[in-house]
């Protein structure tokens, strides 16, 4: 029905009807459109078409090489949609038509087309002055907040350093899109557990030094990040730089009151160990020496049971000497020597 047409510009000089819905982004200038399309004039006579054809055909938007209002038609249009479009003459061919397409002067078109994709083709970097890149810089941050926002922290992390690489003004709007694009890299990194990547893209930020309150983001993510790696004593004087910038942030006080009570413990844990160390190696000498004096003894009562042992030898060895060489003299025997000595005397 006429009636379901809704405008697309204020004068309603393009009007469209969605007759398949689209899903994704919208093209953009220089964006390459794959299309199927058919042109025709109120009386439904095709003036231009591609339908039927294999395939689809290219479209380079701001071109120039299709009317105004075509242009208008294709970027209002999501990928996989199906539109009618009704065209004035101010935005089609206007007075002058169209021989070649055999459109004639100040005539209203009617196209319908089909969306089936795009490519963005974008201009090479090293072409774009210092304010194009800052818009690409922004367009690029806003695409990498949409894949964080869904958790897709890899894809968020790729959109905010390929943003990175377009901002080039020394300007203070241009610092603050930096600084911005450093600290959401900072998060992604933290996120996925990359905590020293994380750490230098706060360093960056605060290199940047854009602003105090980026400078204060970028002094507690920091923190908190130096927190998981056990650099607790880092994390406590960035908590302090923070705290100075903004003496009330809740989050700073909290996170400095909870960094603070845990070098308390820690240094009290140091403390005892210390001093179980120095208790542990007085007993542990008390006991060096117990064990040498009772070695020493032992060794001494060894010594003494040796010389014992060697004493009761030699009084044996003196007892098996003496029956050995000095043989027991019978008494019989020896009175009568004596006899017999004394009878030779005489």
């Amino acid at each position: 029905m006429e009636s379901d047409f809704v405008n697309i510009t204020a004068d309603g000089g393009v009007q469209k009807r969605i007759l398949k819905e689209g899903q994704g982004d919208y093209p953009q200038t220089n964006s390459t459109c794959k299309i199927y399309y058919l042109g025709t004039l109120e009386d439904q006579k095709p003036f231009d078409s591609n339908m039927g054809q294999s395939k689809p055909h290219k479209h380079i938007l701001k071109r120039g090489d299709r009317c105004k209002g075509f242009e208008i038609a294709l970027q209002s249009m999501k990928p996989g949609e199906k539109s009618q479009f009704k065209i004035t003459p101010e935005y089609g061919y206007g007075p002058d038509g169209n021989i070649f397409k055999d459109v004639p002067k100040n005539a209203n078109l009617r196209y319908e087309i089909e969306l089936l994709r795009f490519k963005l083709e974008k201009k090479k970097r090293w072409l774009m002055n210092p304010e194009e890149k800052y818009e690409e810089a922004l367009k690029l941050r806003t695409k990498g907040t949409k894949y964080f926002k869904n958790q897709q922290y890899q894809e968020a992390k790729e959109k905010y350093k390929d943003a990175l690489t377009y901002c080039v003004l020394n300007t203070k709007e241009g610092k603050e899109i930096k600084a911005s694009l450093q600290l959401n890299l900072s998060i992604c990194c933290f996120l996925r557990e990359e905590f020293k990547e994380s750490i230098d893209y706060c360093k960056a930020a605060l290199d940047t030094n854009s602003n105090d309150q980026q400078n204060l983001k970028a002094y507690y993510r920091r923190a908190i990040a130096l927190q998981q790696i056990g650099e607790q004593e880092k994390a406590l004087q960035d908590l302090k730089s923070a705290y100075k910038l903004d003496p009330q942030n809740t989050a700073v006080i909290e996170e400095l009151q909870k960094v603070k009570e845990h070098l308390k413990q820690a240094y009290s844990k140091e403390k005892q160990s210390w001093s179980k160390l120095f208790v542990d190696k007085d007993e542990s000498q008390q006991n060096i020496n117990e064990e040498e004096s009772q070695q020493q003894q032992e060794s001494e009562q060894n010594e003494l049971s040796k010389n014992i042992e060697n004493i009761d030898k030699d009084n044996q060895v003196s007892k098996d000497i003496i029956k050995h060489e000095i043989p027991q003299i019978n008494q019989n025997e020896t009175l009568q020597q004596l006899n017999e000595s004394r009878s030779i005397q005489e």
